[in-house]
């Protein structure tokens, strides 16, 4: 009897290990497959989207004209940052800026320090630097929240 029952085990044995081993791959693939869908839908809500640009009031009326402002929104949790901004002209030509959060009443970046973090929203200031106007401009705000950069659009309407 101890025999039969030492040939039974002997060859049900990597039965057995298989039909775990298979239970086990199927216990770790459905895991994975959650874990990324619960990654998937947490990204989904990292939004960052901006108000429309415009030149703001100033107390210098002529000193207006080569700042651009807008808000940027945070729909996420989590903080955002703003960790590059690129300007571009109406013919694609390269313009140098300075950015900030905050501008003073002359329209003079205050703080620059090549990073924003954006919560809820923030208010988000570029000038150019040789101190010319803004007549039609493209803005691409890369942040942490994708990869491509944000891309706005600015195009002076007289008025």
């Amino acid at each position: 009897m101890w025999k039969v029952a030492q040939e039974i085990a002997g060859s049900v044995a990597p039965w057995i290990a298989l039909f775990l081993s298979c239970g086990a791959l199927y216990v770790a693939n459905a895991s994975y497959r959650l874990a990324k869908r619960l990654q998937v839908e947490m990204k989904g809500d990292e939004i960052l989207v901006a108000g429309e640009l415009s030149n703001p009031q100033l107390l210098v009326h002529d000193h207006r004209m080569c700042v651009l402002q807008t808000t940027l929104f945070n729909k996420a949790k989590r903080k955002a940052y703003v960790s590059k901004v690129e300007v571009f002209d109406g013919k694609g030509q390269a313009i140098e800026v300075t950015w900030s959060a905050e501008i003073d009443a002359y329209g003079n970046p205050v703080a620059p320090s090549k990073l924003i973090g954006v919560v809820d929203s923030s208010p988000f200031c570029v000038r150019r630097n040789d101190g010319l106007a803004f007549l039609e401009a493209s803005v691409e705000v890369t942040h942490s929240f994708a990869s491509k950069p944000l891309v706005l659009s600015f195009s002076f309407a007289p008025g």
